[in-house]
């Protein structure tokens, strides 16, 4: 048979191997990504709750103390005059073959970044504030399964210090939040000093759950004081914002990467298709071609 033939079967059997690599891949990280969302989904109730208690606090105070009091923020609280230097949090995978999610959360990071700090989580991301010659404070390992508060804590305990520490003016963080499967947003949320709550933060599922009805505020009681519910409210709240964004960047990675592997399996199927077909087209015209030398030969003995 005609060595192009052969050629043909060998890209057919090397697509087929590779088709069912991404086929692989892609059921891999659709499993992952709705353990992601899922996740993302039960902190949520935890983080309004949180957030509620935190305004009603801080709303009590300001009713009930003088103006000389206010003066003693909490130090999570406490907002500088000028930001000279910002910390930020980038968020990144430690592994490819999840589209363009790496470079778009890069991009977003590095820009304007000529005053900033890093603290990385993610192999990429480590690798691309070193190559853009930036300040690299902390690094940590991406998250391959599903993140511990434990294991997060650390991260969130280590940007507290640098801000209440006098290290840093503020502290940022950079992640792709998810919004569905087919969708993304790469942001930049501001984390330290605490202010208002990023509504997107956490909003997977926000817009399927029934809404309390009128302008009903509840109401608390906080013992043994509401500033010592405060210090350690705010500490868990950051724990639970960093956690947050981990398990939002992850579910984007998840998807992202599934969307990929899914792509690259139909590629696949379609080079199959064109090589089966042009494949087919070749051995036909070599067995024509071969009926044909027969039939002259064949005419020629008889002549």
């Amino acid at each position: 048979m005609p060595a192009n033939t052969q050629e043909l079967r060998r890209r057919i059997r090397g697509t087929k191997s590779i088709r069912q690599i991404t086929k692989a891949m892609e059921m891999i990280a659709a499993s992952k990504m709705r353990r992601a969302q899922q996740a993302a989904l039960m902190s949520r109730p935890y983080a309004d709750l949180a957030w509620e208690m935190v305004e009603a606090i801080t709303q009590s105070q300001r009713q009930a103390t003088s103006d000389k009091a206010q003066g003693a923020v909490h130090p999570l609280l406490k907002k500088p005059k000028k930001e000279n230097v910002v910390l930020t949090m980038l968020v990144a995978p430690n592994r490819g073959l999840c589209g363009s999610l790496p470079a778009q959360v890069i991009t977003t990071a590095l820009k304007d970044a000529s005053h900033e700090r890093f603290i990385t989580v993610g192999r990429k991301a480590e690798r691309a504030v070193l190559r853009a010659g930036k300040t690299i404070v902390a690094h940590f390992d991406g998250f391959e399964g599903q993140p511990q508060q434990n294991e997060t804590r650390s991260i969130a305990q280590m940007l507290s210090e640098q801000f209440t520490g006098g290290h840093v003016d503020a502290v940022e963080i950079v992640y792709a939040d998810f919004v569905s499967t087919l969708q993304y947003n790469v942001k930049r949320m501001r984390l330290l000093p605490i202010g208002e709550r990023d509504p997107d933060l956490g909003s997977i599922g926000k817009g399927n759950e029934a809404k309390p009805a009128g302008n009903d505020v509840p109401e608390f009681l906080f013992e043994p004081s509401p500033q010592a519910v405060l210090d350690s409210l705010l500490p868990r709240l950051v724990e639970l914002s960093v956690y947050q964004v981990i398990v939002e960047a992850l579910a984007s990675e998840h998807s992202s990467r599934m969307v990929t592997m899914q792509n690259a399996t139909k590629a696949a199927d379609d080079l199959i298709g064109d090589f089966t077909l042009t494949y087919n087209r070749a051995r036909q015209a070599a067995i024509t071609a071969e009926l044909a030398d027969i039939t002259g030969g064949r005419l020629a003995v008889a002549a």
